[in-house]
């Protein structure tokens, strides 16, 4: 875990989570890493490639890969119950 207080590594961790599931980003879809740092608070913004490295341990996020705008990431399908599980 990132060297931040629980309370926001889980803050980050569920916008994350939060936003590539609102925008459907699964088998085809994907978000890039800068449109998953918006709506982060300024002073923990440099801790969200950590927290997606976390999830990407966890096989949560998967790295979508390489575009020309940028690093790009989606869920991992296969663990959707366990998603939807964590946004209730």
């Amino acid at each position: 875990m990132p060297n931040i207080d629980e309370q926001d590594y889980l803050n980050i961790k569920k916008t994350i989570i939060r936003k590539l599931y609102t925008k459907r980003a699964f088998s085809k879809g994907h978000l890039l890493y800068e449109r998953l740092q918006s709506g982060i608070p300024p002073h923990l913004i440099g801790f969200v490639k950590d927290v997606i490295d976390e999830l990407i341990k966890e096989r949560i996020v998967m790295k979508y890969g390489r575009t020309k705008h940028g690093d790009a990431y989606q869920l991992n399908i296969e663990k959707l119950k366990e998603i939807e599980e964590m946004l209730e």
